[in-house]
């Protein structure tokens, strides 16, 4: 028997498929921008915390939270395809199917990421120095990796529960959340750092408690009959059928978000061969210009799911409509805000070092200068994947970020170094990679575009995929 919805989901659902489009993608990302603001805050509040500490500390988080991105990626590969899985069935009404999977990527999302836990603990010292980390972040950031990895496992599985209600449209219950949980995060960082004068591997705890306390409330609130995608053992579908569906699309996903992270973390480690002052420069700079760029790329999200839900109701038009709604939002959400940065970065360098060297205030203010656009360009980028993931094309997803990494941010930066380039390359290298990435996604978006115009044969291809999921 089919399960139901309730009244309140059932008008959600029909409000994505049905309502204004320019008001469905702003209310449902709105509050997604916002989670997404408070997750790059997470990180705004270590660097600031940790700056009282030490320079060298300010290095170690910033390579080691690039890591920590890297894993996390296989959490939220598995989210990502679960949810967009979930919301095809869901906005095709076909519920009980919709449930089943939703319990398989939670419980997926669970075992992998557990797995890499145990990986990253037992052999967390080689990694770092397997990516040329330097000695001082190794000595002073060991411990604080060890937690972030923990911690990682957390957010997997967080990931996944988000992603689900993402799928439900339910995206202002992830925002009040994700407001609850940074609070916590951001009271006890406080308290351990300048209350009780811990080190830097207590900031890392605050985050594992507040993520601890996250995972609580969504297993309380996932196990709840009323729930639709109720988590339950008899609902847990680990078969060929329901598993093979989520790892190949999650394949393309994670892998490209963990190569895009490494890519990071490669460049950190390059950037070790102009010293840690260059590493916490970047790092600074990277992160200061995050703020807004953390704003615009949420809208690849909420597209993902609109996309899914009216694709599985067999609304084409209206999913590619989705698209250019959301470009045009992340835009000039995107120039607004590198805007308002940019006019304010002086007053704003205080916060994340002590540092009072006028080279190192320099440093950061070069780097930034080209880094700021990556607002604009990555975006840009971000909701051209989205369309794609949306559409259940997440290899396409996988190749943008494998020519990020591969074909346009190493090899630029290699080269740099090689003709000598001093510090400056890494902000010259963010630019000339996302610059290029984004005209080979727009190259890829008209041909998409182009084919469905066309031949139509997209409909055909989604229809096939459904029937075998």
């Amino acid at each position: 028997m089919e399960r139901k919805l309730s009244p309140k989901e059932n008008k959600r659902r029909n409000y994505i498929l049905n309502g204004n489009l320019w008001k469905v993608v702003m209310t449902l990302s709105a509050p997604l921008a916002l989670y997404g603001l408070f997750n790059y805050l997470y990180g705004f509040f270590d660097l600031i915390i940790v700056s009282s500490i030490g320079g060298n500390e300010v290095a170690s988080v910033v390579f080691i939270d690039e890591i920590k991105q890297a894993i996390i990626a296989f959490g939220a590969g598995i989210a990502t395809a679960g949810t967009v899985i979930v919301a095809r069935h869901y906005g095709a009404g076909r519920i009980n199917e919709a449930r089943a999977n939703a319990n398989t990527a939670f419980v997926l999302a669970g075992l992998i990421s557990g797995a890499l836990v145990v990986i990253t603990l037992l052999f967390g010292e080689l990694i770092l120095r397997l990516l040329n980390a330097p000695e001082e972040i190794i000595q002073t950031g060991l411990s604080y990796f060890n937690v972030q990895m923990i911690t990682t496992s957390l957010m997997a599985l967080n990931a996944v529960f988000i992603g689900l209600e993402k799928a439900k449209g339910n995206t202002f219950f992830i925002l009040i959340l994700n407001i609850i949980a940074m609070m916590i995060k951001l009271i006890l960082s406080l308290i351990f750092v300048f209350a009780l004068g811990k080190g830097m591997q207590y900031v890392a705890i605050a985050t594992l408690i507040a993520q601890a306390l996250l995972l609580f409330v969504a297993i309380i609130m996932m196990i709840q009959p009323k729930n639709t995608f109720q988590l339950s053992f008899q609902q847990i579908r680990l078969k060929k059928t329901y598993i093979m569906p989520i790892i190949l699309l999650a394949l393309p996903v994670f892998t490209g978000k963990f190569l895009f992270s490494m890519g990071k973390v490669l460049v950190n480690s390059t950037a070790a061969f102009y010293g840690t002052a260059a590493v916490a420069a970047f790092g600074i700079a990277m992160k200061i210009g995050g703020a807004p760029g953390s704003l615009a790329i949420v809208f690849e999200e909420s597209e993902a799911t609109i996309v899914s839900q009216n694709l599985g109701n067999g609304k084409l038009k209206r999913a590619m409509k989705t698209y250019l709604i959301a470009h045009v939002y992340a835009f000039t959400i995107g120039l607004i805000g590198l805007w308002i940065v940019s006019n304010t970065i002086e007053s704003l360098l205080p916060l994340f070092t002590s540092n009072q060297d006028p080279h190192f205030k320099q440093m950061i203010l070069d780097i930034y200068f080209w880094e700021k656009f990556s607002v604009l360009t990555s975006s840009s980028i971000a909701v051209i994947t989205g369309l794609f993931i949306g559409f259940r094309f997440t290899k396409i997803s996988f190749f943008i970020n494998i020519i990020r990494l591969f074909v346009f941010r190493l090899p630029v930066l290699l080269i740099l170094r090689y003709y000598d380039v001093s510090y400056i390359a890494l902000g010259y290298t963010m630019f000339i990679s996302n610059f290029l990435t984004m005209l080979v996604a727009f190259v890829l978006l008209g041909i998409f575009y182009h084919r469905i115009r066309l031949n139509g044969y997209l409909d055909l291809i989604w229809e096939e995929q459904l029937t075998k999921t």
